[in-house]
């Protein structure tokens, strides 16, 4: 540095401690100057010695008040540091005018003028301006202010229970930024297009967008077209699965329906109606429900619950009737039956304990329930020829007939005794004899009639005895 001719250059030390206690005190100081219009080429041995008397002064003021730390997180303390005469009565005073009282610390000795540290009860949730109030006590024992000193503390994480207002706040690193538009927030990246809100919950009432996705990339997400919505999976726009205990939808439009398990039964909707499959192939399944109203069923069986019922198959000629679950023939029980043909070996009563009848090569057999010949019961029988060992009226006591090999034999009243023959007569004419024939009748003609003429040669005719 050059000074100007007949200039100074004035050097001011402060804050040196001196002593702690007021009065005179002796200072020496020592100095080494050098310099000038020669040139030095080594300093100065020997210093210069100066020995000033300065009265020390006892301030009447607090001063330096400050903080600990102008900075604070979340559960660090405010700590706040001054120095003032010991003589006074200090408090802290918070934004909202409220005063908390500091008590006064202990010295191992009295003294007039000392430092002070005091922390706020309250904690800090935002920058606070604290003021130091100092003043003598009052007769009500508040504090006659007289001085005050103020330092500010600000929080790492602000809090604002009343709210902050501001157009937009924006990150500190990423610079993601959030805008408070009419409607509400605008969330946007730092290239400032729209962007990502990630959160655990979010509570709304309504959200309105594009699609809704998974975070991961390869997750479902919906879309939502004009006609409802869609599922998909993946990157891609291939469907995807949904999930539910339970879903209230007046239709369903899908190809298919299955369980959760792919091994188990699905519907397939083919354009002719449904197909129900099992074990998650093509294999057709089974239906179960508890009543069910068709117009038609093609099925090549029909079978009860078990395993072991009996079921109906369809084949081409009619239906077959099984037993057990397997091939053998089963029964059928009905009220009525009402059946152009019927094709059986035998028909018995429904009890088990009727008679039987019978098909056979040459016929019909008539047994009773013990298997021996049975009786047919008639108003009317119409047959061609019958073979009986004997016939008998239907009241009791009626003749009947026997047949052996050389005739006939008519008896009476249920005995062995010839009875009598009664007969409707008529009369035919044969070559003008007058005598009465009896003529053979065809099968099923009855009652004979008489055509009123004479018979031919070739008619088998028989002249009854006079």
């Amino acid at each position: 540095m050059t000074l100007p001719a007949q200039e100074s250059l004035t050097l001011t030390l402060e804050n040196i401690p001196v002593s702690d206690h007021p009065g005179l005190v002796l200072i020496e100081i020592h100095e080494i100057a050098y310099g000038g219009e020669t040139p030095v080429t080594s300093m100065p041995g020997h210093p210069s010695y100066t020995k000033l008397a300065l009265v020390k002064q006892t301030p009447q003021v607090p001063q330096n008040f400050r903080a600990e730390h102008s900075l604070v997180g979340a559960g660090q303390n405010v700590v706040l540091y001054w120095d003032g005469p010991t003589n006074l009565t200090y408090g802290i005073r918070y934004p909202d005018g409220s005063v908390e009282r500091v008590n006064p610390p202990v010295r191992p000795a009295p003294i007039p003028y000392g430092p002070y540290h005091h922390t706020p009860t309250r904690s800090l949730t935002r920058g606070t301006t604290y003021t130091l109030v100092a003043g003598t006590p009052g007769s009500d024992g508040h504090i006659q202010e007289g001085y005050f000193l103020t330092t500010t503390v600000h929080a790492l994480i602000p809090e604002f229970e009343s709210g902050a207002r501001a157009l937009w706040v924006e990150g500190t690193t990423d610079r993601g930024r959030v805008t408070f538009t009419g409607d509400g927030v605008k969330v946007e990246d730092h290239n400032r297009v729209l962007g990502t809100v990630e959160a655990g919950t979010a509570d709304v009432h309504d959200v309105r967008t594009g699609k809704v996705g998974g975070k991961a990339a390869d997750s479902g997400w919906i879309d939502f077209p004009g006609t409802g919505i869609t599922v998909h999976h993946g990157p891609g726009d291939d469907l995807g699965v949904v999930t539910a205990e339970r879903i209230d939808v007046n239709g369903v439009n899908t190809e298919w329906v299955g369980d959760r398990d792919r091994g188990k039964g699905w519907i397939g909707f083919p354009q002719s109606g449904i197909d129900v499959r099992k074990d998650g192939g093509q294999e057709p399944g089974t239906v179960a429900a508890d009543k069910a109203d068709l117009n038609g069923v093609n099925t090549a069986w029909v079978q009860g619950r078990g395993t072991t019922d009996g079921r109906i198959e369809f084949p081409q000629s009619g239906i077959d009737v099984r037993r057990d679950g397997g091939q053998e023939r089963g029964t059928v029980s009905a009220d009525t039956a009402d059946l152009n043909s019927v094709t059986a070996q035998w028909v018995e009563g429904p009890s088990g304990t009727k008679s039987r009848l019978a098909f056979t090569d040459t016929g019909v057999k008539i047994s009773d329930p013990d298997g021996h010949r049975g009786t047919i019961v008639a108003g009317e029988t119409n047959v061609r020829s019958v073979v009986t060992p004997w016939v008998s009226g239907p009241q009791e006591g009626a003749g009947w007939i026997t047949f052996r090999v050389e005739g006939v034999d008519v008896m009476q009243h249920s005995k062995v005794s010839f009875g009598t023959i009664r007969a409707a007569a008529y009369e035919e004419k044969h070559g003008g004899t007058g005598r009465p024939l009896h003529r053979r009748l065809d099968p099923y003609a009855w009652p004979p009639k008489s055509d009123k003429k004479t018979p031919s040669a070739s008619s088998s005719l028989r002249e009854d005895p006079e």
